[in-house]
């Protein structure tokens, strides 16, 4: 709520991919809460329509895969009468793809190190197809890249809006068996950086969260052990929920944040700093 009373975000389009599940999801209920009109777009369709109906005020599905760029131009075309000009827009969209080999040898590694005995490389890298490598940069990189593309032909003229990219602790430290999304997510903060100093003289801003781990579907994904061990190192000594996320979300993109642009800000549990 903003301080003379209005919501944050009343009178405003939003535009979150991904938004079916997980961090999406919460995004897309936390705008509504603050009363923005949020189209939810999302590969799979019935996630969208389910998030749209349990969000608070207007809320709208978009099937779309944000790695197709005909796609993105026909979703954005779609959410302009729908909903109105976008003002933010918030790049969530992300695949993982999970190496169930290195998952063991980065757990038979963990063990190891704590017992003294010899650690061998993940193989993640060598075993990576080119059709994994060229899907996970995709959506990531070439998905933001779209869906920003598309959102500034409509900010632009009306010099205003924001951009919110989301990241990850992967392309600040880089995950161990995941070279693509860590890659993709690293790519991720270049075009934050340099979209935003193009963007900033007409009056819009662009930013990046960079989650740490956080208790999504792909957090479920994770073999319990391994994943209790890669929890046991983080201070805060919890994995971080999608609420934490959407919460800073809305200061990055809400007129509090006027003065934020080309920032990384990462919520990690002091896992990394």
């Amino acid at each position: 709520m903003a301080a003379n009373g209005r919501s944050r975000f009343e009178g405003r389009v939003v535009v979150v991919t991904g938004g079916g599940s997980g961090i999406g999801e919460a995004l897309c209920e936390a705008f509504a809460r603050e009363g923005a009109s949020v189209a939810v777009v999302d590969i799979n369709e019935t996630a969208a329509r389910t998030v749209a109906a349990t969000c608070a005020g207007e809320a709208k599905a978009y099937r779309c895969d944000v790695a197709d760029p005909a796609a993105v131009r026909e979703t954005f075309a779609a959410v302009d009468p729908d909903l109105g000009p976008v003002d933010v827009l918030v790049n969530n969209a992300g695949i993982v793809r999970l190496d169930p080999e290195a998952g063991q040898r980065a757990l038979a590694n963990l063990q190891a190190a704590r017992s003294g005995g010899e650690r061998q490389s993940l193989g993640a890298t060598a075993r990576l197809s080119d059709e994994d490598w060229d899907r996970l940069i995709r959506v990531h990189l070439y998905g933001a890249f779209h869906c920003t593309r598309e959102a500034l032909k409509a900010m632009e003229p009306r010099r205003k809006g924001v951009i919110l990219n989301m990241s990850s602790i992967a392309a600040l430290q880089g995950m161990p068996g995941s070279p693509a999304y860590s890659a993709a997510k690293a790519a991720l903060l270049g075009l934050t950086r340099s979209v935003a100093r193009e963007v900033v003289a007409a009056g819009i801003r662009v930013n990046a969260i960079a989650p740490g781990w956080i208790r999504t579907p792909m957090l479920d994904a994770l073999d319990p052990v391994l994943l209790s061990l890669l929890i046991s190192q983080v201070p805060a000594g919890t994995p971080g929920e999608p609420h934490h996320i959407a919460a800073l979300a809305l200061h990055l993109c809400s007129d509090e944040a006027s003065y934020t642009t080309g920032q990384v800000v990462s919520p990690n549990g002091g896992l990394y700093s």
